[in-house]
């Protein structure tokens, strides 16, 4: 089934925390934490790049009403895969995805297709344009690789929460994983590569949106695909 989460440019605290986060308690995300995260998920990823290229052309009704249902659908399913982290409740929330099932759900995929129906045209068009170089950009960075790695796909703080370590924390439980089964980690990003960088991550792909677009006016925007390279564990074997 086609992957379709990227369209959106953990468990005690583990992995390279500094002393301050080592209170930060990292737990898979609950059932009754979804309303808040998806919250918190939408005010993150407001200023995000990506979704202001996507928002700007998106003039069907209910704008608002639309995402929050959908990373509302989003999370549940990422509850239901078991791959979703929070810190507080749902102040902040990392979706991860790990070598094995990652099929998104019968639920998901309804609710999906429905608020797909209010896309327009040129909506459609750019998150065409993302996918499309995405696929490229990992296949040529990791090829085959990619399917034994872990991956970042969704990391959002609420903005009132930020500034506490808790994106950090979230990241570190992830690759402390990852380094238990000495896999690789890698993501997406439009501007927090500073942020994976103090994380162990480097750029290896680099291209941007927009760019080739008559009806983009503004700079393109630059997407980046990061890789931790996996770290010795005293847990792997």
């Amino acid at each position: 089934m086609v992957e379709r989460r990227p369209e959106f440019a953990p468990l005690t605290c583990q992995g390279e925390s500094t002393p301050a986060q080592q209170h930060i308690r990292v737990a898979p995300m609950r059932y009754g934490e979804i309303p808040r995260s998806a919250d918190s998920m939408h005010r993150a990823f407001l200023s995000n790049p990506i979704t202001a290229y996507n928002r700007v052309v998106d003039t069907a009704p209910f704008l608002d009403v639309r995402w929050k249902i959908r990373q509302n659908m989003t999370l549940l399913d990422a509850v239901i895969q078991g791959r979703v982290l929070s810190v507080n409740q749902g102040d902040a929330l990392l979706i991860y995805g790990a070598p094995g099932s990652n099929q998104t759900s019968k639920i998901y995929n309804f609710f999906f297709d429905i608020l797909q129906r209010f896309n327009t045209d040129e909506l459609n068009a750019r998150k065409s344009e993302f996918r499309v170089k995405i696929q490229k950009m990992v296949q040529t960075a990791f090829g085959e690789k990619a399917k034994d790695m872990y991956y970042i796909h969704i990391l959002g703080t609420a903005p009132e929460a930020q500034g506490r370590g808790y994106a950090s924390a979230l990241v570190n439980a992830v690759t402390a994983m990852a380094d238990v089964e000495g896999r690789d980690t890698w993501l997406i990003t439009a501007d927090a590569t500073p942020f994976y960088e103090r994380l162990g991550f480097a750029v290896v792909q680099e291209d941007s949106l927009g760019a080739e677009n008559p009806n983009w006016s503004s700079k393109p925007v630059s997407i980046c695909i990061m890789l931790r390279t996996r770290r010795h564990s005293e847990l792997s074997t």
